[in-house]
């Protein structure tokens, strides 16, 4: 790593404005994108073809099923997969990341969904054990818990009840509101789940104007601020799970495994090793484990409020067939009329993509080094500079939000849309030459000492 920090040291830091003002991150911006939890967009229909249309589209339709099977057989994917069967929502909400390092999207409801990370795959559809909960507890004896999602699980027939379907899915979206503002987003949970508490939970990715470093690096930080409302204290505990997975069937791959640490200044992480399939670049990055049951991690977290008794440090790999997954937690006392605020990041290594026999470095790999193993110090420095991120987002969007001369929904619509430059696949190379074919790539990689590199990681933190 330390051509990484030296590389990140040689950059001219791009900090804020001093006259930027301080933002509140439990306060939504002036003008955002609004939708109720509970409120359910209507979904695109699907449009028909006519006999005549679809007779002239027949022969443009078997070359591409031609060209598909042909790029099949030697192990890749097309750029435009015109047989695949995609999942049609309209609940997306503003994607995780920054420029050109691969994305994760959200929905408004609390789901991560398409996890684009990798040039031309998406894999559309959530991984709903990818979640947060939040655990209160009064001096009475009163106890609240819920996950912060309005989507509940479908249980499996053959389900043994130790899956995520055992955790407290009762969050009642009517009180809930979800605000967006591309490059961030905020969740109110007005009572939600303790009647006289608000939680607001905001996230952020590094989208910044003039700023080519940290805009181009794999991250988003998500900080709650907890008020309490109540004539008594509030024991709160937050809990950010996430599975060992790059979604779609991937958790299922086996050979994964999961180990905690703690980086300087205080942060806590959980680095998610996930073994690379064939189809992928060598190796990947990104974050949260458990070595029992979700069940039982629920019920320790509900009870103790605190993974303290578990001491569990790393996992067994994985089988195939089977999954594995991830807990952080987090431990606050909010005092009656009082407001604190807890602070997670998420982060991905991903630092080879590919086209062709090429293979080329991400952007983001000039300051953190390009051995794929640099998850955990992304997501330590994002919890650490987010605010002077932030700072900077409010002094590019203020003026404009501000600006009486257009209709409310246009600046709305004009940071909103520029999703596309992170959600879009977009690709930000580090300015190099191409590396040689994908063969001796490969080989080369696996010649390096990060064995610990055999497999991919993703690191979940909290302060």
């Amino acid at each position: 790593m330390e051509n990484g920090h030296a590389a990140a040291e040689g950059e001219k830091r791009n900090l804020c404005d001093a006259s930027a003002q301080k933002v509140d991150p439990g306060k939504p911006a002036s003008l955002t994108w609004k939708r109720q939890l509970n409120s359910n967009g209507k979904i695109p229909v699907e449009f028909g073809l006519s006999f005549r249309l679809i007779s002239q589209l027949l022969p443009t339709g078997l070359r591409l099923l031609r060209h598909s099977k042909r790029e099949a057989a030697k192990g890749r994917t097309t750029i435009i997969d015109y047989f695949k069967k995609h999942i049609i929502t309209s609940d997306h909400g503003i994607p995780l990341g920054g420029i050109g390092a691969g994305s994760i999207g959200r929905s408004y409801r609390g789901e991560f969904q398409h996890f684009r990370l990798f040039p031309g795959i998406c894999e559309e559809g959530p991984v709903l054990a990818n979640q947060f909960s939040a655990f209160v507890s009064r001096p009475n004896g009163e106890k609240f818990s819920s996950v912060l999602c309005c989507r509940k699980p479908d249980i499996p027939k053959a389900s043994t009840g130790s899956g995520i379907a055992s955790w407290d899915w009762n969050l009642n979206g009517e009180k809930c509101a979800y605000h967006g503002l591309f490059p961030r987003s905020w969740t109110i949970y007005d009572g939600a789940p303790d009647p006289e508490f608000t939680i607001v939970s905001r996230q952020i990715s590094p989208f910044i104007p003039h700023n080519y470093k940290e805009s181009s690096f794999p991250v988003s930080v998500f900080t709650f601020t907890l008020s309490n409302h109540g004539k008594t204290s509030a024991d709160v505990t937050l809990m950010f799970t996430w599975a060992n997975s790059v979604g779609g069937a991937s958790g299922l791959s086996g050979h994964h495994f999961n180990s905690n640490m703690m980086t300087k200044d205080g942060v806590h992480a959980v680095t998610l090793h996930h073994k690379m399939t064939n189809r992928q670049p060598p190796y990947l990055e990104i974050p949260l484990d458990v070595s029992f049951t979700a069940k039982d991690m629920w019920d320790e977290i509900k009870k103790n409020g605190t993974f303290d008794q578990i001491g569990c440090n790393k996992t067994s790999s994985s089988e195939p067939g089977s999954s594995i997954g991830a807990a952080i937690a987090a431990s606050v006392t909010v005092p009656s009329g009082s407001i604190r605020t807890v602070t997670f990041s998420l982060s991905w290594d991903i630092p080879e993509i590919r086209f062709s026999e090429r293979s080329y470095h991400r952007r983001y790999t000039k300051f953190y080094g390009k051995l794929g193993d640099a998850a955990a110090n992304i997501a330590r420095d994002a919890i650490l500079e987010h605010a002077n991120w932030e700072s900077q987002i409010g002094a590019w969007q203020r003026p404009i939000l501000e600006d009486k001369r257009v209709p409310e929904w246009y600046p709305i619509t004009l940071f909103n849309e520029l999703y596309y430059l992170n959600a879009g696949g977009t690709i930000w190379t580090d300015e190099s030459p191409p590396m040689q074919n994908l063969t001796a790539a490969t080989e080369r990689r696996f010649s390096l000492k990060r064995s610990s590199s055999g497999c991919k990681n993703v690191n979940g933190y909290c302060s």
